[in-house]
């Protein structure tokens, strides 16, 4: 039986900061919120949005934070097309790929969001196993709790989790699976090494050289 490999999706398999950049300012604009700078907020990429609100504006009360949450998810899924790129040489890894593993997709981006961007830019949804978005746990990454989600409904041992940020590497820590940084997001090398990963490499490109 083939093991299952998790990958990230936001900075991993696609470039996706300009696209949560624009639409986290619509949504703090239609809130009546100022405007956020792009070094104010990036290196934020990675949490769930909750968390990154409650960071940017702490002391919001619940009915706001849940409509802010909710317009940003609007905006996402009405402008994505826009905004998001995949990085070069991703779909031709994950054919390789698929041919000794099962893959799947964890998330701090809502299940409907994931299936959204990978249509947007061409990735065939059948390569995918399983697909888990924060909606679909209490907890989002740096938890664990996708990973074991994603084992949960494949029925299949993961064996790698594969993301861009400290975030994906501290999930993947606390699942007992073997972590691999990429360098194609928010976080760089030296961030990256203080999760302690067992491997980083420059993208999901390289990925078939090594596993």
């Amino acid at each position: 039986m083939k093991k299952l490999i998790c990958f990230d999706l936001d900075g991993t398999l696609l470039n996706t900061n300009k696209l949560h950049f624009v639409t986290f300012n619509e949504a703090f604009k239609k809130n009546s919120l100022r405007k956020v700078k792009y070094k104010e907020i990036s290196h934020l990429f990675g949490l769930v949005k909750e968390k990154i609100v409650k960071m940017l504006f702490p002391g919001l009360d619940e009915n706001k934070l849940k409509k802010i949450l909710n317009d940003k998810n609007e905006f996402t899924l009405k402008e994505s097309y826009k905004f998001v790129k995949i990085f070069f040489g991703v779909k031709k890894s994950l054919i390789i790929l698929k041919k000794r593993y099962d893959l799947g997709i964890v998330s701090n981006c809502s299940h409907k969001e994931i299936i959204t961007l990978l249509r947007d830019v061409g990735i065939d949804l059948k390569l995918f196993s399983v697909v888990v978005g924060d909606d679909d746990v209490i907890r989002g990454k740096p938890y664990p709790d996708e990973i074991f989600k994603a084992k949960k409904i494949s029925g299949l041992n993961v064996e790698y989790m594969v993301g861009d940020t400290i975030y994906d590497i501290m999930a993947g820590k606390k699942a007992g699976v073997k972590t691999i940084g990429v360098l194609t997001g928010v976080h760089n090398k030296k961030i990256l090494e203080k999760g302690k990963p067992w491997k980083i490499v420059k993208s999901v490109r390289d990925l078939p050289k090594y596993i």
